[in-house]
């Protein structure tokens, strides 16, 4: 069976759970039997998860959870004094900028109400 089919017919397995949840709620005298309507919820979700657990999409996926984990652990996280410096450095530059877009911004005005008389 192809991925495509696969997928397919766990989601029709997990739809079908839901879909009883919902028939077996009209069909459930008040307090009674309600462990039918989870268990449907539960049967199809396992069901389905098996279903999709034997896909290609699912082996690409676990690969990829798993590369991801070995690239975090080769991250070197910066210290509080490296993080405090940059956010300093990152601080001042937006003060800095800023005040030179506010004086170009007021020499630019003050040119253009001279012009304008």
């Amino acid at each position: 069976m192809t991925d495509k089919a696969k997928i397919t017919v766990a989601v029709a397995v997990f739809a079908a759970g839901v879909l009883g949840y919902y028939f077996l709620g009209g069909q459930v005298l008040a307090g009674q039997g309600e462990w039918a309507r989870y268990a449907s919820i539960l049967i199809g979700g396992v069901a389905g998860g098996g279903i999709y657990y034997t896909t290609e999409q699912f082996s690409q996926l676990r690969r990829f959870i798993r590369e991801a984990r070995v690239e975090l652990s080769r991250v070197v996280w910066p210290s509080r004094q490296e993080t405090l410096q940059t956010t300093a450095v990152v601080i001042g530059m937006v003060l800095f900028v800023g005040a030179f877009l506010w004086i170009v911004d007021w020499v630019v005005f003050s040119a253009v109400r001279y012009v304008m008389g």
